[in-house]
C-alpha cells in the first residue's frame, strides 16, 4: 500500500467553492483503479491549506492508473482553477 499526500493551497475567495467541488469529484477519485480510501483534512489555522490524503493498493496506481488518466483529466479540469499554487505530492509507505 502506497499514502498519497497532497498539499493543497486554495485560493482565499474559492476555498467554500473548492470544499463543495471536491466532494462532487470524489466519486472520480474513488472509482480510480487500485484506491482504497481517501480523506480531506484542513490546516485549522491556515484555512486555505488542504491535505488529501489517498491510500492506493500500490504507487503504479496512483501514478500510471490514476495521473494517466482519462478520469484525472475530469478531475483536473474540475480543480485546477481553485489552487493557488500547484500541489506538492508526496508517496509514503508504511514503515514497519
Amino acid at each position: 500500500m502506497v499514502i498519497e499526500h497532497a498539499m493543497l493551497t486554495i485560493k482565499e475567495e474559492l476555498v467554500e467553492e473548492f470544499v463543495q467541488t471536491i466532494n462532487k469529484a470524489f466519486p472520480i477519485l474513488s472509482s480510480s483503479e487500485g484506491h482504497l480510501s481517501h480523506k480531506l483534512l484542513r490546516n485549522k489555522k491556515k484555512p486555505t491549506h488542504f491535505i488529501l490524503v489517498v491510500h492506493w493498493n500500490g504507487l503504479e496506481d496512483h501514478l500510471d492508473g490514476f495521473v494517466g488518466s482519462a478520469n484525472f483529466r475530469k478531475w483536473d479540469s474540475m480543480l485546477r482553477r481553485f489552487f493557488d499554487s500547484h500541489p506538492k505530492v508526496l508517496h509514503y509507505i508504511e514503515h514497519d
